[in-house]
């Protein structure tokens, strides 16, 4: 029997997104761990801007744990905050900005797992 991958949010050490300079995340589930999903939680810190971008494969769903935030949505702005979920449609051009004066913390989960 295969023993459950148990990830710890305040485990690890911040990495600076590749693509996004000034945002920082953590992979705490990867394909290794959940063949269908892989789950990463990501920092905004105040005036950072995570660009337009696209998943092309995955289902992106986001979980606001701290902060709020702008989220487009094609062009359109939605404002998000705390305690949110959102779910991105595969291919739906998005990004998020950080106008607040605190940071903005997500998890996300990508469905199937990012590689």
């Amino acid at each position: 029997m295969a023993l459950p991958r148990i990830a710890d949010l305040t485990a690890g050490e911040w990495q600076e997104h590749a693509r996004f300079p000034g945002i920082y995340m953590k992979g705490l589930l990867t394909s290794a761990d959940n063949p269908l999903a892989s789950v990463n939680v990501v920092q905004v810190p105040h005036g950072g801007n995570i660009g337009r971008h696209r998943h092309t494969q995955q289902l992106e769903t986001i979980w606001v744990i701290k902060g709020n935030a702008i989220l487009i949505l094609d062009q359109t702005e939605v404002p998000i905050r705390d305690g949110q979920i959102i779910a991105i449609p595969i291919g739906l051009e998005h990004a998020l900005r950080n106008e607040g004066q605190a940071l903005v913390e997500l998890l996300t989960f990508f469905t199937p797992p990012l590689t």
